[in-house]
């Protein structure tokens, strides 16, 4: 274990090494079209629903800082708290606003295709480029990419774990967290194939060549980097974004009262 996590770390420390572009040949917007070709061909399913859980996660921690400091402050007693009717609409209320957010800075992936762009620039020349985008739009290819995207999802999902960040069945987040079982269990399915050399030629060749191997690796490392760094990203504007719908709990807050004088 501990060498293997030497051998990441040193491939790591390689590849970071290539900071310039490793294209010239062709111009910067027909490599841009290229790299979007080959983002295409990748879908990040499991990846993206494991971030979906944690920001589900992180959003109702940060409202329900937000509510429970309401409740100090307004001496709302023992009884404000999640399973109270008025605490768990106002809560409804407050993290709406915020799941847009996560949607639309996480979700949506309209994020990825320059900080893609840059990566692939950084790791693959332009005949590495045509290479792996030849290869995916295959049937094995397909798979294949699948199979990378777990892998990558793997690493992704061992940062967050690892780091104490995920909190396994937070209340709230059986539904992101039932969503995450199904998507990894069908992509798990979908990237089966046949391992016979004469079944499978070029999913074998690409597996075994230095540009699949390179593929993988490069896209464990840096996609690992940059898809945790956007999480992180998202999920720290969320402790704001919270205390600036706080109005939003008001009528709640004024119904708990009346139902609970004094």
């Amino acid at each position: 274990m501990f060498s293997a996590s030497r051998r990441l770390l040193f491939a790591a420390l390689v590849l970071s090494t290539a900071t310039a572009p490793l294209f010239a040949a062709e111009s910067t917007e027909a490599r841009r079209a290229k790299a979007d070709e080959l983002l295409s061909v990748h879908k990040w399913r499991t990846t993206v629903a494991l971030g979906n859980r944690y920001l589900k996660q992180q959003s109702l921690m940060a409202v329900r800082a937000e509510l429970a400091r309401l409740g100090r402050e307004r001496s709302l007693g023992k009884t404000w708290r999640p399973g109270n009717a008025q605490w768990d609409a106002a809560e409804a209320a407050m993290v709406a606003p915020l799941l847009a957010t996560a949607d639309r800075d996480w979700t949506s992936l309209e994020w990825l295709p320059p900080e893609w762009a840059a990566m692939t620039a950084r790791s693959f020349t332009d005949a590495e480029m045509d290479a792996l985008v030849a290869h995916f739009r295959t049937d094995v290819g397909a798979k294949q990419a699948i199979i990378v995207e777990q892998s990558v999802a793997f690493h992704v999902g061992g940062a967050l774990t690892m780091s104490g960040k995920l909190i396994q069945d937070f209340p709230g987040t059986a539904e992101e967290q039932r969503a995450l079982t199904y998507v990894y269990a069908e992509e798990e399915k979908a990237m089966r194939f046949s391992v016979a050399a004469n079944d499978n030629v070029d999913g074998q060749r690409f597996a075994l060549s230095d540009l699949g191997a390179k593929y993988q690796k490069t896209l464990m490392i840096k996609m690992t980097g940059i898809l945790n760094a956007r999480m992180d990203t998202v999920a720290a504007t969320l402790p704001t974004r919270a205390r600036a719908v706080a109005d939003t709990a008001e009528p709640m807050v004024a119904e708990f009262r009346a139902a609970n004088p004094g």
